[in-house]
């Protein structure tokens, strides 16, 4: 798979349609644009294919780290790219924007089983080409599901494992009839217990695709549709429970010293957290459930015109949802509610449930048109969007209803963002040269106004225009070797969080980033290897304080110079006809020139603040070292094991800060998994294919995570410095199976 796999085989599919889809193209690097690519077909996906959520079926590409809140890849997941989290990696499903607006968040869990309609995936690392939506501060995915097969059929995939995990998917396609009309869909449902205490997950969605084809063209009609409902387990445990080494002494010196834990007077969830530890859940109420649908509703249209390719897409992304929390003791003020006063006593805090509503509606439209002759290539696209997000709060249930009834509002918020972007790119030979230049211009209206979650009266409006030019030269001197050097600049704009939680006494500033690479790659008749060498230099960085707002979201500063700097090895050998090993390794260093922590001092009832300047500090969340090795056996296909493959699979993850200060008292350790996927693949007499897949996961049984925050806090005099760590564990030893049948 990856990289031998994607310059060794062919690249053309007989049963591929072959009208490429524009505005899948137009945000794609081609074969020789000076980029650093990773390109994932439709067989490599489903061969990773757990039932887990797409970060983990890409967490074996180059600089990928991935996490799961319920702790096996399903419900809440998270990817990062060079360091770099997921709301500063672009994504786009068929050129359409998947990050949210406001937060520039990827929410996988709202489309579960995406893999099972994926035709195709594309990694950018870095800058990448030009794009839609928010700018790529770490990388593109470019997810496509529009290169669907033409030959018709029927597959049927079940599957059970750990955790009470199930899925059940259902996908037809009538191929291509005489017309030229074609047809296809989907129909999945996962569900599972998790493996997180209550970290349950119940997901289902619906694919659907109509299209009609002619001799230079097409139109089709894409719609998706997801739902979610997961219990919440976004908090994570306190470090210490995580550490094997750790004893019930320890643990509960610990409690007695932690805020969480109401320092040990919460006895119910103290016991819970010695008696399962790692798999311990913060949050105990019965319907501390996050709950959301997200609708994709998208029309493509393609059409050539002699030398030129047009094509367009007209999209609305609608959701709609809510989480659900039970509060003990607030404040009725929070609520704009007076005390509740009863004869001579007086209320002023009450517990209550509370459910936060998140109503968005995105719409846009995205048109570009190419042409290219052996002297020229270019491509012009220009695309404009506009969100609009309600967000509001109601209440279920109070101890003291105060004069609230249920169902009442206590804040309401509206948020608006149109984006308005066009870009142009060019590219030509000279010699075994190819030259590639591209210019992007954005503008970005953001506003939003109304009564914030804690009460609050909120107004921001921001306007910023950006300006991206990318400039490349790739060398092919011959078949088998192929290099090149870039550079590209990036903007990108705060997030809603960011300008609602930062910290920070100044005004928000967007972000900057100048990226320079030079990558290398050859190959010979059975090996492939292949480097690539980054420098992204950062201006006004938003990075990661190490803490968490009330909803699980990270809170982020601007740092005026930082950088990300190293490179990313690959490499693949094909040891005998059936055995084949591939692997990937990033070694980098990821730095602040300077960052301020602020430190609050509780015993003046957070009057005091103490700075601490940290100079020449470690990036929170980013490794130094990132590697991934497979050893793939693929039994000969005209011997007694047709069709069977084993992989083995090792990766590992060097040790990470979990903020900006590089100590060692608030670090993830680095940590080493072992996974293996047995395949086998039969065609019955009658023509069905069966394929039964098993998968191993963490099989050394590892106790790690790779995600996490941190707090700290004086208390206790004004030497007395508190570290509160938190982390998500991932599941031990664990495994899933699946059967397809294909008719």
């Amino acid at each position: 798979m990856l990289f031998m796999t994607s310059v060794v085989k062919a690249q053309l599919d007989v049963d591929t349609l072959d009208v490429p889809t524009a505005t899948v193209s137009a945000v794609q690097a081609g074969d020789q644009d000076p980029f650093a690519v990773t390109n994932l077909e439709a067989e490599d996906i489903q061969k990773q294919d757990a039932a887990q959520d797409v970060p983990f079926l890409l967490r074996l590409t180059p600089s990928a780290v991935v996490s799961s809140d319920a702790g096996h890849g399903i419900g809440y997941t998270s990817l990062r790219i060079r360091g770099v989290d997921q709301s500063r990696i672009n994504v786009t499903i068929n050129g359409v924007p998947l990050n949210d607006p406001e937060s520039q968040g990827v929410f996988w869990v709202d489309l579960p089983d995406l893999g099972s309609s994926m035709t195709g995936l594309q990694i950018q690392r870095g800058v990448g080409t030009s794009t839609n939506g928010p700018g790529a501060f770490g990388a593109t995915v470019s997810v496509n599901t529009l290169g669907t097969l033409a030959k018709p059929g029927i597959r049927a995939v079940l599957g059970g494992g750990s955790f009470g995990t199930q899925r059940r998917t259902l996908a037809w396609n009538t191929g291509m009839l005489q017309d030229g009309w074609s047809f296809e869909g989907r129909a999945s449902s996962i569900t599972s217990e998790g493996w997180v205490d209550r970290a349950s997950s119940d997901l289902s969605s619906l694919y659907g695709r109509v299209a009609k084809r002619w001799e230079t063209g097409r139109l089709s009609f894409t719609t998706t549709l997801g739902h979610e409902r997961t219990y919440q387990a976004w908090n994570g445990v306190p470090q210490i429970v995580a550490a094997p080494e750790s004893t019930e002494e320890d643990i509960l010196n610990w409690v007695q010293g932690s805020g969480e834990y109401d320092y040990g007077a919460d006895t119910v969830r103290v016991a819970d957290l010695l008696d399962r530890r790692a798999q311990h859940n913060y949050y105990r109420y019965e319907n501390e459930v996050d709950n959301y649908r997200q609708d994709h509703y998208q029309v493509h249209l393609d059409q050539t015109f002699g030398d030129w390719n047009f094509g367009g897409v007209l999209y609305a992304t609608l959701g709609a949802g809510f989480y659900e929390q039970f509060r003990e003791g607030d404040d009725l003020s929070d609520y704009g509610l007076a005390p509740l006063v009863m004869g001579t006593d007086t209320t002023f805090a009450t517990d209550l449930v509370r459910r936060r509503w998140l109503d968005n509606t995105l719409l846009g439209t995205s048109w570009t048109v190419s042409r290219s002759t052996e002297r020229l290539s270019q491509v012009y696209g220009v695309s404009r969007s506009f969100y609009s997000g309600d967000h509001f709060g109601e209440l279920i249930w109070m101890d003291f209803g105060a004069g609230a009834e249920p169902g009442d509002e206590y804040y309401r918020s509206l948020g608006e963002k149109t984006d308005l972007s066009a870009f142009g790119k060019w590219s030509g030979e000279v010699s075994d040269f190819r030259w590639h230049g591209e210019i992007q211009a954005r503008q970005v209206l953001y506003q939003t106004s109304g009564r914030d979650n804690d009460y609050s009266e909120i107004d921001i409006q921001d306007e910023l225009t950006f300006f991206n030019p990318k400039a490349g030269l790739t060398w092919t001197p011959s078949e088998t070797m192929q290099g090149f050097v870039s550079a590209a600049v990036a903007h990108r704009e705060p997030a809603r969080s960011d300008y609602l939680d930062s910290p920070q006494d100044t005004p928000l500033r967007p972000e900057r980033l100048l990226d320079v690479e030079a990558g290398f790659k050859k190959r010979g008749e059975r090996w492939a290897l292949g480097a690539t060498l980054y420098n992204m230099q950062y201006t006004d960085q938003l990075v990661v304080t190490g803490q968490l707002n009330d909803v699980g979201n990270v809170v982020r500063v601007n740092v005026a110079d930082s950088y990300r700097r190293g490179v990313e090895l690959e490499a693949g050998l094909q040891l005998t006809s059936a055995l084949r090993l591939d692997a990937n390794a990033t070694l980098a260093q990821n730095k602040i020139a300077q960052f301020e922590e602020t430190v609050y001092d509780y015993d003046s009832n957070f009057d005091y603040e103490n700075i601490v300047v940290h100079e020449n500090t470690d990036i929170a969340l980013s490794p130094n070292a990132v590697a991934m090795g497979m050893l793939t056996y693929e039994a000969p296909k005209d011997g007694a094991l047709a069709g069977l493959s084993v992989s083995l699979i090792g990766k590992h993850v060097g040790q990470q800060f979990l903020d900006n200060t590089s100590n060692e008292g608030r670090a993830l350790a680095a940590y080493t998994t072992l996974d293996a996927v047995v395949r086998a693949e039969h065609t019955l007499p009658t023509g069905q294919a069966l394929t039964l897949s098993v998968f191993g996961n963490n099989l050394l049984d590892a106790m790690y995570s790779a995600t996490g925050w941190t707090y700290s806090y004086r208390y206790g005099g004004p030497e007395s410095t508190v570290t509160e760590n938190y982390v998500y564990p991932q599941a031990g030893r664990h495994g899933f199976v699946t059967l397809a049948v294909e008719f």
